[in-house]
C-alpha cells in the first residue's frame, strides 16, 4: 500500500531543483531585483489567485501560524 501512495505522489511532484527554480531565479535576477510585491509562477510575475489576495484569511493564517509557534505580537 505505501509503494502505491509513494508512486502515486511521484506522478504529481516535482524535483527539488525544478521547485528551486522560481527561488534561486528571484535571488539572482536582475529582472526581479527590484519588483517589489509581485508575485511569481514559473519565473514570471503572475496573478496570484482570488482566494490568495484574501486579507482576512490572510490574517487568520498568520494568527494561527502565531499560536503555533508560541508567538504573540
Amino acid at each position: 500500500m505505501l509503494s502505491f501512495i509513494v508512486r502515486a505522489a511521484k506522478t504529481f511532484a516535482i524535483s527539488p531543483e525544478k521547485g528551486a527554480e522560481n527561488i534561486v531565479y528571484l535571488a539572482s535576477s536582475d529582472e526581479a531585483a527590484n519588483a517589489n510585491g509581485l508575485y511569481y509562477y514559473k519565473c514570471r510575475p503572475a496573478t496570484p489567485t482570488k482566494e490568495a489576495q484574501d486579507n482576512d484569511v490572510a490574517r487568520r493564517l498568520w494568527q494561527e501560524s502565531e499560536k503555533l509557534a508560541g508567538i504573540s505580537y
